[in-house]
């Protein structure tokens, strides 16, 4: 892996699991951001194995570079449903190449000034791109959601769930537990898928009955225990 994939993979990991302020779908394309990066996919479509990921810095963490706020760069871009993953990316660039443009008119001496010391690093942000296997990317229409069991609840997402004990105690000084989760990705995939395709199908289990349900219908599983300092 080269230095640039390297960076890339390594921005992919650090927002993988971030919460964003903000996504856009447009065609077989999702665009998520934050007021620090900007995160393009593409999304899980038949016949492609390999699919586009991209992140993009985003400067406005710099308070003098205000147009580069993600409410003022979409206004810019005015993205489309129609629009696809190059498209997304290309109105994008568009709208920073605008952001610049508009700064250095700016009326204010100090947004002025600021973009006189940042703009040779701005005019230089680029997409970071690399393609990611498509199970890594998930699906638009997956909301996480929770499962309940006679005594117990699993907290359920694409690619993984959790289970606490009902006897688990996190108020004492060493709280005590006992977690139930996904062995892999693609256990957490498949409970997902059966537990959409049945909500109530946990109603009747209780969690002594939980490691059995798991292991019917072909699901892994790891669990962890609390340790006692």
């Amino acid at each position: 892996m080269d230095s640039q994939h390297l960076l890339v993979s390594r921005v992919y990991d650090r927002f993988a699991e971030a919460r964003w302020d903000g996504k856009f779908v447009g065609k077989d394309a999702r665009l998520v951001w934050s007021r620090h990066t900007w995160l393009l996919e593409e999304l899980p479509q038949k016949g492609k194995k390999k699919l586009r990921s991209a992140t993009l810095r985003n400067p406005s963490e710099f308070g003098y570079l205000d147009w580069w706020i993600p409410g003022n760069i979409l206004n810019m871009a005015k993205l489309s449903t129609s629009d696809d993953y190059d498209k997304i990316k290309s109105k994008l660039e568009d709208a920073y190449k605008e952001a610049g443009e508009r700064t250095e008119k700016s009326s204010r001496d100090r947004e002025r000034e600021g973009w006189e010391k940042q703009k040779d690093w701005v005019q230089k942000l680029k997409w970071y791109e690399n393609q990611v296997f498509y199970l890594e990317v998930t699906p638009e229409g997956v909301d996480p959601f929770t499962a309940e069991g006679k005594d117990f609840k699993v907290s359920v997402e694409w690619g993984n769930f959790k289970a606490y004990s009902p006897d688990s105690d996190f108020q004492q000084s060493d709280p005590h537990y006992t977690l139930c989760e996904a062995k892999s990705p693609g256990a957490g995939r498949k409970f997902f898928k059966l537990m959409k395709a049945d909500p109530n199908a946990l109603k009747g289990v209780s969690w002594n009955g939980f490691s059995d349900f798991l292991k019917k219908n072909g699901v892994g599983y790891d669990l962890h225990f609390s340790q006692w300092r």
